[in-house]
C-alpha cells in the first residue's frame, strides 16, 4: 500500500516529468498516477468493504469456549460449528481459536496436570512429570488434537474472567481467598507457574525453589508459558474446565482443583440397590474391578472420549491408583459384556451409529411395555420403591442439572423394572440400561432442558400403574422412548432420522 507522502512526491515529479516516466521511476501505473494527479487530499483514506472485526470475534469465541466445559472436545465447539452458531466466518473463528492455544503438532504429553487455584491476585498450576511404566510405550493418553481444544478452553476462561486485568484492581476489595492459603499450595516436588501481578510471592519462596516456581508478573507472558506446559501433558482432565467453565462469570475467584484420586466411586443409579441383579455388579461386596467399570463412565465424560477412542489403561490406572491388573481386567469384563470394542486391539468406545441408536430405544421399548403390564397387575406395594424413585427425579429437576436428572430417570425406570417380578425382563432391561448410559456419556448428552418434561411423564406413568392402568402407562412410556430416540439419533449429525425404520421397528401389533 502507498503512503501519503509516496504519493505527493509521485504527483510533484509529474511537474517534471511525463507521466510515461513518472510511472516507470515509481513504479505506479499511468492510470494511478493520473487518480493521484485529481485528488485534492492525498491522505489515506478509509478502506471500502467490511471492516476489521477480528478483535470483537476474538471476544465473541473467547466467551462461548470459556463456558464449554469439557464438552470443548466435541463437535458443537468445532471451528464450523461456532462460526454457525456466531455467524462469523469459519477463517475468522479459526484465527480466534489458534489464538488461545498452541498448534498440535507442539503437544507431546509427558506431564500431568495436578493443582489449578485462583483467587486474586494469584492464579496457581502445578505440573508433575510422568515417570513411565516401562513395560510398554502406547503413546499420548488422549488424541493430540483433544489437548490442544482443552488448552483453548482454559486460556479463553482466564481471559473472559478478566485475569489479564488484575493487576489494575490496586488490592482493594476484590480480595476474596487468602493469599497465604494459596501460597501454601505451593508445597511439595512438582512444578508450578503462578501469574503474579502484583508481586506477592515471596522472593524467598521462588529462590529456595529454583527453577521448581516460575512466576510471571505480565499476562501475556503467563499465557504464553501457560499454554507450552499444558501443551506437554498427557490430559486434560474435563473436570477442570467444568469448574472454570461454572465460575468464569464469577472472575475464578476461589477455585481450586486438584488431581482427582476417587477412593470411592459417587453414588449413583448405576451403584443402587436396583442394579443388584447385573452379571457383574455382585449382589454383596464389589470387587475393585466392579469399582472401576463404574468410575470408567465418569471417565469417559472427564477425559472428552469419543467413538473410536482407545481407552488408555495405564492412564486409568496412575489416575485412580490402582494396579494396572486391575484396571486391564475391569476393562475386558466390560468388552465381554458389549459396553466396549475390543474388535481392533485393547477397549475402544465403541462407534455408534444411528442404527445402534433406534436398536437400543426399540428394544428398551418393546422390555418396558412387558414390564409396565406386568406391575400394573400387581399389589400397589410393589410400587412403593418406584414412588421413592419418583421423588428422586423429582427433586433432581430443580437443580437443572443433565447429569442429575439422567441419573434419577434411568433409576427410576429401573425400578419400574425391577418391582415388575420379571427378573429375566429386569435383568435385560438393566443390560440396555448399561449400554445407554454408555451411549450417553460418549455423546455427552444434556438433559437439563427436558427436566420438566421428564417429571411428567414419571409422574404420569406412576399415576396410571397406581390405577393398574397399563394401557395409560404404556402410552406414555412409548412416547417418552420416542423423544429420547430422536434426540440422541440428532446428535449423530451423520444421516437423517431414519422414521420408516422406527416405526417398522416399534410399530404395535396388538
Amino acid at each position: 500500500m502507498y503512503s501519503a507522502e509516496f504519493r505527493r512526491d509521485a504527483v510533484a515529479m509529474l511537474s517534471t516529468s511525463t507521466l510515461a516516466e513518472a510511472a516507470a521511476s515509481t513504479g505506479a501505473s499511468p492510470s494511478t498516477l493520473r487518480r493521484w494527479a485529481s485528488r485534492s487530499d492525498l491522505e489515506d483514506r478509509p478502506r471500502s468493504g467490511r471492516p476489521p472485526i477480528q478483535e470483537t470475534a476474538d471476544r465473541v469465541v473467547e466467551a462461548l469456549v470459556a463456558t464449554a466445559g469439557a464438552r470443548i472436545s466435541g463437535r458443537d465447539y468445532s471451528t464450523r460449528a461456532l462460526a454457525e452458531a456466531t455467524g462469523l466466518s469459519q477463517s475468522i473463528v479459526a484465527r480466534s481459536v489458534r489464538a488461545l492455544t498452541l498448534p498440535v503438532t507442539e503437544v507431546d504429553g509427558d506431564r500431568e496436570l495436578i493443582l489449578a487455584a485462583s483467587g486474586f491476585p494469584l492464579v496457581l498450576l502445578g505440573f508433575r512429570r510422568v515417570v513411565a511404566d516401562g513395560d510398554d510405550n502406547e503413546g499420548p493418553a488422549v488424541p493430540p488434537r483433544r489437548i490442544q481444544r482443552r488448552v483453548a478452553g482454559i486460556t479463553a476462561a482466564l481471559r473472559t474472567a478478566g485475569v489479564q486485568r488484575w493487576a489494575q484492581r490496586f488490592d482493594s476489595e476484590h480480595r476474596q481467598v487468602s493469599t497465604d492459603e494459596l501460597l501454601a499450595l505451593l508445597d511439595g516436588d512438582e512444578d508450578f507457574l503462578v501469574f503474579d501481578p502484583l508481586g506477592e510471592v515471596p522472593h524467598a519462596l521462588s529462590d529456595s525453589a529454583g527453577a521448581r516456581v516460575t512466576v510471571c508478573a505480565d499476562f501475556d507472558e503467563f499465557a504464553e508459558l501457560l499454554k507450552s506446559r499444558l501443551g506437554e501433558c498427557q490430559d486434560i482432565p474435563g473436570s477442570l474446565l467444568d469448574l472454570l467453565a461454572a465460575r468464569v462469570r464469577h472472575g475464578l475467584e476461589g477455585v481450586l482443583w486438584r488431581e482427582s484420586v476417587p477412593a470411592e466411586p459417587q453414588r449413583s443409579s448405576m451403584t443402587s440397590d436396583s442394579m443388584e441383579i447385573s452379571s457383574w455388579l455382585p449382589k454383596e461386596t464389589r470387587s475393585i474391578t466392579e469399582h472401576l467399570a463404574i468410575a470408567l463412565r465418569e471417565e469417559i465424560i472427564d477425559s472428552g472420549y469419543e467413538p473410536g477412542d482407545r481407552i488408555n489403561p495405564r492412564l486409568l490406572s496412575r489416575r485412580m491408583q490402582v494396579p494396572r491388573a486391575s484396571v486391564d481386567a475391569a476393562l475386558r469384563r466390560m468388552v465381554d459384556d458389549k459396553l466396549l470394542d475390543g474388535s481392533r486391539g485393547g477397549a475402544r468406545i465403541p462407534l455408534i451409529t444411528t442404527v445402534d441408536v433406534l436398536d437400543l430405544y426399540a428394544a428398551r421399548m418393546a422390555i418396558g411395555e412387558v414390564v409396565l403390564r406386568s406391575l400394573a397387575l400387581r399389589p400397589q406395594r410393589y410400587l412403593v420403591p418406584v414412588q421413592l424413585a419418583l421423588r428422586q427425579v423429582e427433586a433432581s429437576a430443580p437443580t437443572r442439572s443433565g447429569i442429575d436428572v439422567e441419573d434419577a430417570d434411568l433409576h427410576f425406570q429401573q425400578e419400574l423394572a425391577r418391582a415388575s417380578g420379571l427378573r429375566e425382563s429386569a435383568r435385560a432391561f438393566e443390560s440396555l440400561t448399561l449400554r445407554l448410559r454408555l451411549f450417553i456419556s460418549v455423546l455427552q448428552l444434556d438433559y437439563s432442558p427436558a427436566s420438566d418434561r421428564i417429571v411428567s411423564d414419571d409422574r404420569a406413568m406412576f399415576r396410571a400403574l397406581s390405577r393398574g392402568d397399563a394401557k395409560s402407562a404404556i402410552e406414555v412410556w412409548r412416547g417418552k422412548v420416542d423423544n429420547a430416540v430422536r434426540h440422541m439419533a440428532g446428535l449423530l449429525g451423520r444421516r437423517r432420522f431414519d422414521q420408516e425404520l422406527w416405526t417398522q421397528l416399534t410399530r404395535s401389533l396388538g
